[in-house]
């Protein structure tokens, strides 16, 4: 009989959490986290059956009080694949959920940020029966549509615990997530862990290169979860500061990447191989080791090469084994090769090709920073062709066809290749097959329906001061810079902005500023999105070759900073 969970093994003055942003951000102990937890656990209604509290909060600290409220108050807690708005509305609208938490600035659901610090009584928590039904998370979406994945506190927090026990993440560690919490990747390793291990974590997501070191120094932490799309980014980068440990998760992590983490900075990546449905299966030190399956996971493969799973972290109702979407290479010491997903062997004309290989070869090239590809059904005799968008400064399709053809048969190369900035990844670094196709859309289908950014309202003023200008822009929802960036949550990107709304106005009101030589103090702090309307205030000093500018919504500052002119 497994024994019940405890959710919290530190004393009251230890450490839980730090970091942080805004009026409320800074440490906090686990007596402080005891006494929050116990004040939104008041405010929760009794529990129904077959009902769940929607959770996502991008505040990690108030995450974690809202989901240990929760089941202190009896509740299971649904955490959404992302945090897009279109599918939190979703998830909102299914009948089970009875309530969303959230800290959202006009979000729909209860304001966590109105209950926590309020100096309550800390009150102990009550362990966790095994058998309960705690959770039910959701798949990423990379290979389809989102599934409900329902989990017990058995194969939850027991997985919380194993991977302590299995990496020494308790007690003490600092640790600092790329990833938000409502993925399990980062649920286990940056709330889970650190809370049952004895441990403490960052309260903000950041993801950035310069922002993750800047944060890694400020708080000493000296463990980093991650995702290789992040890790990549590192190589931007002079230096980092020693960590103990690394965890990367939800993609393979290219060699290329983990040679120069280990050269450039003497970071040793720990991978960790899994699924929302599965939870963690195995781990291993170097991208060229096998994987070494956690305690209690036993990996075999069938006759087709499927991976075969028997896991404590898996449904007691599935059946066993539990068939797998990965083909495996069983060895004898119980360690296993992974050679893809089924579904990323496709046969194009008659040959057999990966999808995974067709984007590592790209990612070994240098100067390219991502890639992915996708397979589209086609009729002929091709059957399926590969569609392959990159994201490089450096090569061309033509140039990168080329380099394929050293290593794939001419019919099975990629038949559209597509060079981009970068790829829209979601918050856990998977990009699905969806976007992926998007970004092929033919810019002449759409080109009728790019609308400029135009201000409707303008004053100006100059008295004998600053020559000010302030211009009042709708933000039109069916901007083309809006595809894709981001669906379910358009955002209106920076360099839109800075050139957009700020550089073309700027020449516009004073013809002499014509070569912008530098941009100081740029800080994007609130999202600007479709159907809004900003201000933006433009000053310049008299005689000097510099423009202030602002862009504000409702009174608050969306973004600023300095352009400086030759």
């Amino acid at each position: 009989m497994m024994e019940p969970f405890r959710l919290v093994i530190h004393a009251p003055d230890a450490l839980v959490a730090f970091g942080g942003e805004g009026e409320d951000a800074g440490e906090r102990t686990a007596a402080e986290l005891r006494s929050d937890v116990a004040s939104v656990r008041r405010a929760l209604p009794a529990p129904e059956p077959g009902s769940e509290l929607l959770v996502i909060c991008q505040d990690r600290y108030r995450f974690v009080v809202g989901l240990l409220a929760a089941w202190q108050a009896g509740h299971s807690v649904a955490l959404p694949p992302n945090g897009q708005p279109e599918t939190i509305h979703a998830l909102v609208r299914r009948p089970g959920v009875k309530l969303l938490l959230d800290d959202i600035d006009g979000g729909e659901g209860l304001d966590l940020r109105s209950l926590v610090g309020k100096g309550a009584a800390s009150e102990p928590m009550a362990p966790i029966d095994p058998a309960r039904r705690i959770a039910t998370l959701y798949t990423s979406g990379s290979t389809g549509e989102h599934q409900p994945c329902p989990k017990l506190a058995s194969q939850l927090l027991g997985e919380a615990l194993s991977h302590v026990a299995t990496f020494g993440l308790g007690p003490g560690p600092r640790v600092l997530a790329t990833v938000p919490s409502h993925h399990i990747y980062g649920l286990l390793y940056a709330a889970l862990a650190p809370l049952m291990g004895g441990g403490a974590f960052l309260r903000e997501t950041p993801f950035h290169a310069e922002t993750v070191a800047a944060l890694l120094e400020r708080h000493r932490v000296d463990v980093m979860v991650s995702v290789p799309a992040h890790l990549r980014g590192l190589e931007v980068l002079g230096r980092l500061p020693r960590l103990r440990r690394t965890f990367s998760s939800g993609a393979p992590l290219p060699a290329s990447t983990a040679q120069m983490l280990r050269q450039r900075f003497g970071l040793a990546v720990t991978e960790v191989f899994g699924s929302s449905e599965t939870g963690g299966i195995a781990w291993r030190d170097d991208p060229a080791a096998s994987w070494k399956p956690f305690p209690g996971v036993v990996a075999n493969a069938g006759e087709d090469g499927r991976l075969l799973l028997e896991s404590p972290f898996v449904a007691p109702d599935v059946p066993r084994p539990h068939v797998c979407g990965d083909r495996v290479a069983p060895l004898p010491d119980g360690s296993f090769r992974l050679l893809g997903r089924v579904d990323g062997v496709i046969k194009v004309a008659g040959k057999r090709i990966a999808l995974a290989e067709v984007e590592q070869r790209c990612l070994c090239l240098p100067g390219v920073r991502d890639a992915a590809a996708t397979a589209v059904d086609v009729e002929g005799a091709r059957g399926q062709e590969i569609w392959l968008v990159v994201a490089t400064a450096s090569w061309t399709p033509d140039g990168l066809r080329a380099q394929l053809l050293q290593w794939f048969d001419p019919v099975a190369l990629p038949r559209r290749i597509k060079v981009v900035a970068s790829l829209p990844r979601e918050e856990n670094g998977k990009i699905t097959r969806r976007r992926l196709r998007a970004l092929f859309e033919d810019p002449q289908r759409v080109r009728p329906f790019v609308k400029v950014l135009e201000a409707t309202r303008e004053e100006r003023q100059r008295e004998g001061g600053p020559d000010l200008a302030l211009l009042e822009v709708p933000v039109r929802e069916d901007l083309l810079f809006f595809r894709g960036h981001f669906d379910g949550m358009p955002i209106l990107p920076g360099v839109v902005q800075l050139h957009g709304l700020v550089l073309r106005n700027v020449q516009r009101l004073w013809p002499d500023l014509t070569s912008l030589r530098k941009v100081k103090k740029l800080q994007f702090k609130r999202i600007t999105q479709p159907r809004q309307v900003v201000t933006v205030r433009l000053t310049r000093l008299e005689g000097s070759r510099q423009v202030d500018f602002e862009i504000a919504r409702e009174g608050q500052v969306c973004s600023c900073g300095i352009l400086v002119f030759a």
